[in-house]
């Protein structure tokens, strides 16, 4: 029976190192702590998440992932998972927010997330990005059917220093900014090379050596952080 309450979800940014692979990891993580069952679908080029999951021997009933090469197979994809009906999140990594995948994209999503780092240059690539949504909207005979944008600032320094503020404001005036952070934590960097946030968490946790006890909380504290930006992306949809 197909799952009514499946959402798909796409990370996109045109631009390398926004951060955009971690704050994929990071929400399916957080769904996956929440008891969901979570596809990944890989269509960046350097298939970082994939590549990933295959390196750790990730091995888990609620995670699943899958490299994804063309347009036609997302909207083949998504909708297999749907009539499936045990799927509770599809989340994409694309390559980008350019070219012809980008409306493909936008029509077989529930919700577009763009990470956005505090320099320059991410604020004008998601400019562009943001662009191309305003402008799909104007193109589209029902743009109430788009999905809904948002814009997450990521790796945010715990002191933000004069530009970092500066830009915060920019991309606030300027963007669908959601209210949680995706701030820059020593815990994502570890998801990077030992597994999911809340895997660490546990590892921690039950760990024999008490000092390394005393961390779980900081995984903790990343992986609610992801929690509160899924639930935000998410809102109403």
């Amino acid at each position: 029976m197909p799952n009514e309450n499946m959402k798909v979800i796409t990370v996109m940014t045109r631009k390398g190192g926004a951060g955009k692979t971690m704050l994929t990891r990071a929400l399916t993580s957080a769904a996956m702590s929440q008891g969901k069952k979570c596809l990944v679908l890989d269509a960046d080029p350097q298939q970082a998440l994939f590549r990933w999951a295959k390196k750790l021997e990730i091995s888990d009933p609620n995670f699943s992932i899958e490299q994804l090469t063309t347009p036609e197979a997302f909207e083949a994809r998504t909708e297999e998972a749907w009539e499936e009906g045990s799927i509770d999140y599809v989340f994409v990594d694309t390559l980008g927010a350019a070219g012809a995948w980008a409306d493909d994209l936008a029509a077989f999503s529930d919700v577009l997330v763009v990470p956005m780092m505090l320099s320059n240059d991410d604020l004008e690539i998601t400019q562009d990005t943001y662009g191309w949504y305003r402008d799909l909207r104007q193109r589209t005979e029902d743009p109430e059917n788009l999905p809904a944008f948002h814009v997450v600032l990521s790796s945010v320094p715990a002191r933000m220093n004069k530009t970092e503020k500066e830009l915060e404001v920019q991309a606030v005036q300027s963007f669908p900014v959601i209210e949680n952070y995706f701030m820059e934590r020593k815990q994502h960097k570890d998801a990077a090379s030992q597994g999911f946030l809340h895997y660490l968490a546990e590892d921690r946790r039950n760990n024999e050596v008490a000092l390394l006890r005393t961390h779980a909380k900081l995984y903790d504290e990343a992986l609610e952080e992801a929690q509160a930006i899924l639930k935000d992306i998410l809102g109403g949809v």
